[in-house]
């Protein structure tokens, strides 16, 4: 497969399709492998590209190196040496997060934005930060993943489903989880939100707890034009709860 080489590390990515770039940002639980489906579904139709952001999945990249911001940085170095910009990019949760700080540091790169399960200010994030970090600290990886991911999901997901996020979760690097943690849950980017200028869809699962939809419907009022889509019988990820729903929504928007 792919992979970007940077000065401090690299970044794998899965593609399929030629075409308008079309680029798909996972969450901070996961990697490239939650969009499997959208590649093959709209790389008939774009460059459909799904990186691992740095230090997640088989990407490569010190742990004090992470941030929403430098995901960003690379994003951009992705898009531009695949010579392929301004590019759709779609983010789900903290890849919504990085796609705003893409718009807001390269805006010239983003031709739309699709922000899934993400949120321009998380007020009850930002209260449970401390205790979510000495969890992060006091826990193992494997027991975060049992005690966390099932409660990402929506009731009707699969239990095949569940079970893989919950392996995928256990795999990661926890140093690197928790820099994407510290970074991630307290941003505020209403102004960045406020600022965004393209074509956007925002999408949320109709039982995120996450994230839930009172978050996505004020990221929706904040974005000038945005389109708001509830993805029926979802939770947190509604790319693979609802592929069907979602990628008709995506499309709209393309």
């Amino acid at each position: 497969m792919p992979t970007l080489q940077l000065s401090d590390g690299s970044i794998h990515y899965d593609v399929a399709g030629s075409g308008v770039p079309l680029i798909f940002l996972h969450g901070v639980g996961s990697s490239a492998r939650t969009w499997t489906g959208q590649v093959k579904d709209f790389g008939r139709t774009h460059l459909a590209v799904a990186p691992d952001l740095r230090g997640y999945g088989r990407s490569v990249a010190a742990a004090e190196t992470v941030s929403t911001r430098r995901f960003a940085a690379d994003i951009a170095a992705l898009i531009e040496d695949l010579n392929a910009g301004p590019a759709h990019v779609c983010g789900l949760s903290m890849g919504g997060i990085v796609a705003l700080n893409l718009w807001r540091d390269r805006p010239e790169l983003v031709r739309s934005l699709a922000l899934a399960d993400t949120w321009a200010t998380h007020p009850s994030a930002v209260a449970t930060q401390p205790q979510r970090l000495a969890e992060i600290d006091a826990a193992t990886m494997p027991e975060l993943s049992r005690a966390r991911m099932p409660a990402v999901y929506g009731p009707d997901a699969p239990p095949a489903m569940v079970e893989l996020g919950v392996r995928v979760f256990a795999s990661l690097d926890k140093a690197v989880y928790r820099a994407a943690s510290a970074d991630l849950w307290t941003q505020d980017l209403r102004d960045v939100a406020g600022s965004v200028t393209v074509p956007t869809l925002v999408l949320v699962g109709e039982h995120d707890t996450i994230t839930p939809p009172p978050l996505a419907e004020e990221l929706a009022r904040l974005i000038p034009g945005a389109r708001l889509v509830v993805v029926a019988g979802a939770g947190h990820l509604t790319n693979e709860e609802n592929p069907d729903a979602f990628n008709a929504a995506l499309a709209g928007l393309l």
